[in-house]
């Protein structure tokens, strides 16, 4: 079991607080929420969509999130992933 980040991505334009940000998954919610606490994320940024859910992590966090353990990884890779997710979502009849 692991979390994982992705590249960082610049969101121009956007009425957010950062906007050089990337997204922090997990295997599991359980390993994600661990995580974001470990960070000191609030648990209200958490995104709790049906199979994508994850946090944005802003740039100054990500390098914290590989020393704690975090697994770098593609946006090919996080397809997968979320691909994965969405196969088990589906199989228990959700979809």
């Amino acid at each position: 079991m692991a979390c994982y980040v992705d590249t960082v991505r610049s969101y121009p334009g956007k009425a957010l607080r950062y906007t050089e940000f990337c997204h922090l998954l997990a295997d599991t919610r359980a390993e994600l929420h661990t995580m974001a606490d470990d960070l000191g994320i609030p648990r209200r940024f958490f995104q709790d969509h049906a199979w994508r859910w994850h946090h944005d992590l802003p740039e100054h966090l990500r390098a914290r999130a590989i020393e704690l353990g975090a697994v770098e990884v593609t946006m090919h890779e996080v397809g997968a992933l979320l691909r994965a997710r969405r196969a088990a979502w589906s199989d228990r009849g959700v979809a």
